[in-house]
């Protein structure tokens, strides 16, 4: 760790020799590396599997020390944010989000809204277990996590919920497969979607749909390139992130949240042809 802190210290010192060995560095990795081969099933598979045999003994549970690790965190960091741009969309009586992991949103949520249905899926099955634990053990019996895939939200009919949300997600999803993440989250969803990604502020010439753009180990896009396939382009808002919210300079340059208003009736109705 020592070395790799000096080797950046002295390489920021030639910001365009830094940016160019941090693009070659993202660029290497195993896990970029699977993408280019298998596409987003890369991605989904390190999450799926990812996992730690260690005890977390601060909190006594028995769960993963990295899934403990997202749990601590619920009332830190960005969250807060992430809850007051849900609520200002209040009332509403179900909230989907996509990438719940063990549910610290979900948490906040339940605790301010406790006549809400919440329901969260994400890939790793042994987060939404531990969280299922946890939100049960808090008393909070209005929210409810499953296993499951961006891409099939097979299990929920359409226009199941008011509200569905991502945070830090989308920027896992790759080019194969954000449009289809994209049609399923609508199609799930009645009012709007509330989305806290990484955004891409300038037009790209190189990716006019919006499908996204491989930068420092995460995927930006053009989110109104993305959504005005589905939606009228007046229904999709796009709000800077201000750069108290999070630390990373990345999220502080392209952090934005993504609004986009549907119609009473939900999007079934809607052209989800790609």
């Amino acid at each position: 760790m020592a070395l790799k802190a000096l080797l950046k210290k002295q390489l920021s010192k030639y910001p365009p020799v830094y940016r160019a060995v941090l693009r070659v560095y993202f660029l290497l990795q195993p896990v970029h590396l699977m993408e280019l081969v298998a596409g987003t099933r890369a991605r989904e598979r390190e999450w799926a599997r990812r996992t730690s045999k260690q005890r977390t003994e601060a909190s006594g549970h028995q769960g993963d020390e990295w899934i403990m690790g997202y749990w601590d965190t619920r009332n830190q960091g960005h969250r807060p944010f992430m809850i007051d741009k849900i609520s200002a969309h209040y009332p509403f009586s179900s909230v989907l989000e996509i990438g719940c992991n063990c549910g610290p949103n979900l948490y906040m949520l339940a605790r301010k809204f406790p006549g809400v249905r919440l329901e969260g899926v994400d890939i790793n099955e042994k987060a939404v277990q531990t969280g299922n634990e946890l939100l049960k053990a808090e008393g909070l019996s209005n929210v409810k996590l499953w296993a499951g895939k961006a891409d099939d939200l097979s299990q929920f009919s359409d226009g199941s919920f008011d509200i569905t949300f991502s945070d830090a997600v989308l920027i896992l999803v790759g080019r194969d497969k954000i449009k289809k993440v994209a049609r399923e989250m609508l199609r799930v969803t009645r009012r709007a979607l509330v989305l806290l990604e990484r955004h891409c502020f300038e037009p790209q010439a190189r990716d006019p749909q919006g499908l996204g753009v491989y930068r420092h180990g995460y995927w930006e896009r053009d989110y109104t390139a993305l959504f005005r396939q589905f939606v009228p382009e007046k229904s999709i808002v796009i709000t800077r992130i201000t750069k108290d919210i999070w630390p990373d300079p990345r999220w502080q340059e392209t952090g934005a949240v993504i609004e986009v208003s549907l119609n009473a009736k939900g999007t079934t109705k809607m052209s989800m042809s790609f």
